[in-house]
């Protein structure tokens, strides 16, 4: 449609001669004047859908298509000429109609595009105006087309409904929440029809009338339910594809629901049992306390580890350690009962929270779940009987908050293992100090490592053939600063387990290498310096790098460092140790096995280790001459370290019982108090001193 029609000069000069004052039968005669020279373009215009008019400029229809003329009413567009918007209108629809138009023809410029509502019947019009100018260019009215797009419309909506529908999904708008809002929004959309969701197991509301349905499924391939609806006649083809969208929506809302519950359910429950972990624990212990607090009542939190779980896995495997998990968790649930918590907080570690009965006691309740724990079960064919350890704090006599109880049974529970395991310790407030006497402690040896605060004490071994100190054996103390001078049993089984052994060990290290050296620039003859290895540090993947450096650093000879190790460590993982004894034997230092006859070794797995002496345990000595079979022990190492072309050192001489037996069995080297205690580096090199005339004497 062009935006602008020209109107022959003959209709121009009729208006000139009658000065806008036509009547309607002049007006009816310009029509049929246009009739005649239009006939083909008024038959192609009323073959169009879309409503097409013209007006003169005071809003009388000079022209209207077929389907104008239908629109409002009448049969014959005679009927329509002349009359104006507010002849066929409401006042108000007229009214905004005139508007737009004189704006057309005021401004000349056209008004495109405009999306309104129908005036009569339901529907959506877009609706464009442009001026009419006769041949001369001036305006004489308005022509007006528009288009019925309702079904547009329509799709629209319910593409923006689907879209709304989306994005609630994608916000998680909860279930409950987003099927009801869905319901209203279809029913809305629908012109009233009833909508019902069947979902989960849930029923669908009755419908009256026929009933469409539309399944919902899962990203599976699986059913969630159904949508339904009631049956409209002439249901359009649009509507059942919306609806089937709809539906798909709907089961990814439930599917994302699904998902939600289950991360919730993961993120407070084990994966492996399906207990509740340390997370919704805390939360019910501290609903769990707070009503038994209000009720004068008491609850129970229980540690329970299990004894020697790692033989499990380390035997079967970790399936079968997984499986033997499940089965401690269901045994113990079912003899906890409803009224309990049973939470796996990781590893072979369980929680139990018992309220406090008077019929029937807190530990008579536990020992009957160890009771159930111990009973045998098969896994892979092995029958298993697992124990465990069970630590207790009682809420009111051990504490009142749930971190308290914590701590409390934590505590109890590492009595119970150091009591040998397969017992219950209920907690008890010496458990308390002792805990916070160890926490001081282990800040105290903290500091000293910062602070540099260890000495070394050196024990000389003396050769049994020449009377001479050959060696010394590095013994580490602490000069604590308000103790005074603390032997290793005060301190280093705390190092042990808290790590802080590798940096002691460390400064033990560099502290005997640069000893050593010392002596050697001081003119004393070389002394063979043996420093202990500990468990710890020995499986430090920094060791052989550490010893290297401290030799390097004190400048030290690596012939003159003894390193010793425990028969019990080296026999832990012999193909792992016998790889680092190597690493550290090719640095040159030498290699003791400390403690010999306490460690199970055997000879062919002796005969591997790149070994230069071994120390008989004082154990073997101390009833030496009493206990024969102490004797015959200690004989069998002398000859043995011979076979082995070891040299053997016995530990712990205190007799010249123990020295005369030693030398006679052959063994070449002792140290012991018989012979010195532990001295400062000052008076070991007085001791060798005041052996050197001795020695010349000789």
């Amino acid at each position: 449609m062009t935006q602008q029609l020209d109107i022959p000069s003959k209709a121009t000069e009729s208006d000139a001669k009658d000065e806008g004052q036509h009547s309607q039968e002049a007006l009816r005669a310009m029509y049929l004047s246009l009739r005649e020279r239009y006939e083909w373009l008024e038959a192609m215009i009323n073959y169009v859908p879309d409503f097409i008019y013209a007006k003169d400029r005071e809003g009388r229809f000079l022209f209207a298509n077929k389907a104008i003329v239908i629109n409002n009413g009448f049969t014959h567009v005679e009927e329509l000429i002349g009359l104006t918007d507010a002849e066929i209108h409401p006042m108000a629809d007229a009214h905004k109609i005139d508007e737009v138009e004189q704006r057309v023809i005021d401004t000349g410029k056209p008004d495109l595009g405009v999306e309104e509502r129908r005036l009569k019947g339901e529907g959506w019009l877009m609706m464009s105006r442009v001026p009419l100018r006769d041949r001369g260019g001036n305006i004489i009215g308005v022509v007006g087309a528009s288009r019925d797009i309702s079904a547009r419309k329509r799709a629209e909506e319910l593409m923006s409904a689907q879209t709304k529908l989306l994005q609630d999904v994608a916000r998680g708008v909860d279930l409950a929440s987003f099927l009801k809002d869905a319901r209203a929004l279809l029913e809305r959309l629908l012109d009233g029809r009833r909508i019902s969701f069947a979902v989960n197991g849930s029923k669908a509301d009755v419908l009256a009338g026929e009933t469409i349905e539309f399944p919902i499924f899962s990203r599976d391939g699986g059913r969630h339910g159904s949508l339904m609806t009631t049956k409209a006649v002439g249901d359009e083809t649009s509507i059942t594809e919306f609806l089937t969208g709809v539906a798909q929506t709907v089961g990814i809302a439930i599917d994302r629901h699904e998902d939600i519950a289950h991360i919730a359910y993961l993120a407070e429950h084990d994966a492996l049992t399906g207990l509740p972990n340390r997370t919704l624990l805390d939360r019910k212990l501290v609903d769990r306390l707070e009503r038994t607090s209000r009720e004068k009542e008491a609850i129970a939190v229980a540690f329970v580890d299990l004894d020697n779980f790692k033989l499990v896995n380390d035997n079967l495997g970790h399936a079968a350690g997984d499986e033997l998990l499940k089965v401690v968790a269901q045994r113990i649930s079912a003899r906890t009962g409803s009224n309990g918590i049973v939470s796996r907080i990781g590893g072979d570690e369980f929680i139990i929270v018992l309220e406090e009965e008077d019929s029937d006691p807190i530990a008579a309740r536990l020992g009957r779940i160890l009771e159930g724990i111990a009973e045998p079960l098969t896994i892979d064919g092995v029958e298993i009987r697992i124990t465990c350890s069970v630590g207790v704090a009682c809420s009111g006599k051990h504490g009142d908050t749930a971190s308290e109880l914590f701590a409390n049974a934590d505590m109890a529970l590492y009595r119970a293992k150091e009591a040998g395991r397969n017992a219950v310790r209920i907690f008890d407030v010496s458990m308390g100090e002792e805990a916070r006497n160890k926490l001081t402690r282990i800040e105290e040896l903290r500091r000293a490592v910062e602070r540099d605060e260890f000495v070394l004490h050196y024990q000389p071994q003396k050769d049994t053939r020449s009377g001479n100190v050959i060696g010394v054996e590095a013994l580490v103390r602490w000069q604590h600063p308000s103790e005074g001078l603390l032997l290793p049993g005060a301190f280093i089984p705390l190092a042990e387990e808290t790590g802080l052994i590798v940096p002691i060990g460390d400064i033990v290290l560099r502290k005997a290498c640069e000893q050593a050296r010392s002596w050697q620039d001081r003119k004393l003859s070389p002394l063979r310096v043996a420093v202990n290895v500990s468990a710890r540090q020995f499986l430090e993947s920094s060791l052989t790098s550490q010893v290297a450096s401290a030799l390097q650093s004190a400048g030290l000879d690596p012939q003159w460092l003894e390193l010793e190790l425990t028969e019990s460590l080296i026999m832990r993982d012999v193909e792992g140790a016998i790889e680092r004894m190597h690493e550290l034997k090719a640095l040159g230092v030498s290699l003791a096995i400390d403690d010999f006859g306490t460690g199970y070794s055997s000879l062919s797995t002796l005969r591997r280790f790149p070994l230069s002496r071994l120390k008989i345990d004082r154990s073997f000595i101390t009833d030496i001459p009493s206990k024969a079979g102490d004797m015959a022990i200690t004989s069998a190492i002398v000859s043995l370290g011979r076979t082995l072309e070891l040299e053997v050192v016995a530990e712990g001489v205190e007799t010249e019982e123990q020295a005369h037996f030693l030398a006679g069995a052959g063994c070449e080297m002792f140290q012991g108090f018989l012979f010195a205690r532990p001295l400062p580096a000052p008076e070991v090199e007085a001791l060798i001193a005041g052996m050197a005339p001795q020695a010349r004497s000789h």
